[in-house]
C-alpha cells in the first residue's frame, strides 16, 4: 500500500495565532482602499456565496 500521509490535512482545529477580536480591530485599524468594479462584484459574490443555507443530509453536503 502507498503510503499517502503527504494527502492527510491538516485538522481545522488548530491553534489560532489570534483571537477573532484581534483580527477584527486589526481590520477596522487598516486604511480603507479603492477596489475596481470587478473586484466589488468579487467580494459581494463570496459574501453572499457564505451566507447562504447549508443544510448536511446522509452521504451529502446541500447548499442551497
Amino acid at each position: 500500500m502507498p503510503d499517502r500521509t503527504a494527502t492527510l490535512a491538516k485538522p481545522l482545529t488548530a491553534a489560532r495565532k489570534t483571537t477573532l477580536d484581534q483580527r477584527i480591530e486589526e481590520l477596522r485599524a487598516r486604511k480603507p482602499v479603492d477596489i475596481n468594479h470587478g473586484e466589488a462584484l468579487l467580494l459581494q459574490g463570496i459574501a453572499a456565496a457564505s451566507l447562504r443555507k447549508q443544510s448536511i443530509a446522509p452521504g451529502k453536503i446541500d447548499l442551497d
